[in-house]
């Protein structure tokens, strides 16, 4: 006769890593695959978190990057968003204003419990400078710099405890998505 008692054990294990899930499971439920479903809202808040953002590009350009404003691309799995951008030139003293535009596929790091920005692509990069719209190549080689800044920007963590309760019940992250109502970071057995 075989023992199912460990066979129950392992069951109560992955049940309770579902019931810590719970809390932000999707559709599906019991009867699914477990999913975290990060909402429009929640994207936004913890895209906020990373902004306002200073950085030195080539040394010659402080740009600030903040105020970000998320859209969500489902039908192209991707996530995008609008930020404002400052720009100053450090050796002649130029200034300009403007508008980025950038969208992102995202991406699960299992090293680190992470979801990532992933292919950072910047769909629009508009500078204004004295009122004048300036359309250069410095824009081109700026948008360039940008994705770099984006690209593997950690958008959200999973936490320390629920992340160790998936792992000894054999559950990881399989899959992330883009969907009309949210981020979809969808949960099935591991590799053994």
């Amino acid at each position: 006769m075989i023992d199912a008692r460990p066979h129950r054990r392992l069951l109560c294990i992955k049940f309770a890593a579902l019931a810590l899930l719970g809390g932000c499971a999707g559709p599906g439920g019991l009867g699914g695959p477990p999913r975290i479903t990060l909402s429009r809202g929640e994207i936004a808040r913890l895209l906020d978190r990373q902004f306002p953002q200073d950085r030195r590009l080539l040394e010659v350009l402080d740009v600030r990057l903040e105020s970000p404003q998320v859209h969500l691309l489902a039908e192209r799995n991707r996530l995008a968003a609008g930020l404002d951008l400052n720009v100053r030139e450090r050796l002649l003293g130029g200034r300009w204003n403007g508008r980025l535009e950038f969208d992102a596929a995202l991406r699960w790091v299992a090293r680190d419990h992470t979801l990532r920005l992933f292919q950072a692509r910047v769909s629009d990069l508009r500078l204004v400078s004295a009122g004048a719209e300036a359309r250069t190549p410095a824009e081109r080689l700026g948008a360039a710099l940008v994705e770099r800044v984006l690209e593997d920007m950690v958008l959200y963590t999973l936490p320390a405890e629920r992340a160790e309760t998936l792992r000894a019940s054999g559950v990881a992250p399989d899959s992330v998505a883009v969907t009309e109502r949210g981020v979809e970071i969808t949960f099935s057995a591991a590799a053994r």
